[in-house]
């Protein structure tokens, strides 16, 4: 049977390739039934690729099972299971079945039309488990849409209980006293962010390997560091895939790290402890690291130079950083939003965002402000705060974070850029060094969204 769904999964792929989704879908419909877990996340990439305008009965029980399968990311699939939903049922009607479930408990809305049918929903007599799945999707989204008079579900109000027990417990490294973290301490306590739902289970990778083949190889069992860790995704997600991590994750807030520390302890990860405190305070963690992981974050500190130092002093001699930063470039259309917010006085309570959220989604289609309906963050409350209010941020071009390395005693390995990017530099610069960061600077002057996902870069402590 594992021959048969490599086989029909393969030639879904050639058929994919060749751009004949129509050839493709029975193929996967095959596989999915042979074999959910190994299926479904090929299954799912396309689906997520999919436009329909039609609604198939298969099509809707195989984006059902990807939905509740271990191997796919459920929120992957948010915007095709709100198409399809939209397209099954063009009217506002109260209908419960498999999908809306799935959707509701499983996704995070992304969709602005589906946005609109939640807050009909919200307002209708439904059946006990609608009304219950469409609770768990307003307290998700933390009532960004609505939905407050929805009573929160016995489960979920567990998980606060257990995440406030959690946070008063966390191990702390104190405070810093530096004013900005405490700031963006109080915003992710307010806000923790983001508040996945359910991760895929990952492919086994060796990380040592992986840094080895960047030409940094380390001792192992490699320690490693995830320095601003949010809610606990990446170094879950890390500790899953390399089980022989031994992981700390620091992180400013208590109420992000309870939100982690449930999330490992539901999925029995034991190779990771968190730590409340400070980048600036890496040094009282009481070790050294072989590499550090810290991605999206020292752009929020007051002085990010200050925060990359703290981070190459406890990497072990000839340990990697990792970072991610954002470009000044693919951000340009961020500070139009904070003109907006300055221009009305929004603030960044609940009340404010949402006043701001009420005036993009009335934009007309094609106003640069609009395209702040595309981001997943837009959907949720922490999620929009972090988009657009936040209480401090820097942009970037890349020679900036070429001379911000060098300061802080670090040597560039790669900038980790995604296919397209790489494709351009080729067609600028054809063999040219890769790590030569003014060339790159070249490239996304003339192609300026290309890092919209921010800049991630591997260095080395000589």
């Amino acid at each position: 049977m594992q021959a048969e769904t490599a086989q029909l999964l393969g030639m879904a792929e050639e058929a994919v390739r060749q751009g004949q989704l129509g050839q493709a879908l029975p193929m996967l419909s095959r596989a999915l039934a042979f074999d959910p877990e190994g299926a479904a996340p090929a299954y799912a990439e396309l689906l997520a690729r999919l436009s329909l305008s039609g609604w198939p009965p298969q099509l809707e029980d195989d984006l059902v099972t990807c939905l509740h399968t271990a191997s796919v990311d459920p929120q992957a699939l948010a915007r095709g299971a709100a198409r399809m939903l939209l397209v099954k049922y063009p009217e506002p009607v109260v209908a419960d079945d498999a999908l809306w479930e799935a959707f509701l408990t499983r996704c995070i809305n992304v969709d602005p039309a589906m946005e609109r049918r939640l807050v009909w929903l919200a307002g209708q007599e439904l059946p006990r488990a609608l009304r219950t799945a469409l609770a768990v999707q307003a307290f998700a989204s933390e009532y960004v849409w609505g939905g407050e008079g929805l009573s929160i579900p016995p489960a979920v109000a567990a998980e606060i209980a257990e995440e406030r027990t959690l946070a008063a417990a966390m191990p702390s490294l104190g405070d810093s006293g530096d004013q900005i973290s405490r700031a963006v301490r109080d915003q992710y306590e307010a806000s923790p962010y983001p508040r996945w739902r359910a991760p895929p289970v990952p492919q086994r990778v060796s990380v040592a390997a992986h840094l080895a083949a960047l030409g940094a190889p380390q001792s192992e069992p490699l320690e490693l560091l995830v320095a601003g860790c949010g809610t606990g995704f990446e170094p879950i997600d890390m500790a899953r895939m390399d089980p022989s991590l031994r992981i700390t994750a620091l992180d400013l807030s208590a109420a992000s790290l309870a939100y982690g520390q449930r999330m490992a302890r539901e999925r029995g990860v034991e190779n990771l402890r968190f730590v409340q405190g400070d980048i600036l305070d890496s040094d009282k963690l009481g070790g050294r690291f072989g590499m550090v992981s810290s991605t999206g974050v020292l752009h929020h500190m007051e002085r990010p130079e200050n925060g990359l130092s703290a981070l190459a002093g406890v990497l072990k001699p000839g340990g990697v950083l990792r970072i991610a930063l954002y470009s000044e470039r693919a951000r340009a259309w961020v500070s139009e939003a904070h003109d907006a917010i300055a221009a009305h006085g929004w603030d960044a309570s609940p009340k404010g965002i949402r006043a701001f959220r009420a005036h993009v989604l009335a934009l007309p289609a094609g106003t640069p402000l609009a395209r702040l309906r595309e981001s997943d963050d837009f959907y949720t409350l922490s999620g929009c705060r972090d988009l657009c209010f936040h209480v401090r941020e820097h942009w970037y071009r890349l020679p900036a974070i070429g001379e911000m390395l060098t300061g802080a005693g670090l040597a560039l390995l790669m900038l980790d850029a995604p296919p397209e990017a790489q494709a351009r530099f080729a067609a600028m610069h054809g063999d040219a060094d890769r790590r030569d960061l003014a060339l790159w600077d070249r490239v996304e002057a003339a192609h300026p969204h290309l890092f919209a996902g921010m800049f991630h870069l591997w260095a080395r402590r000589p």
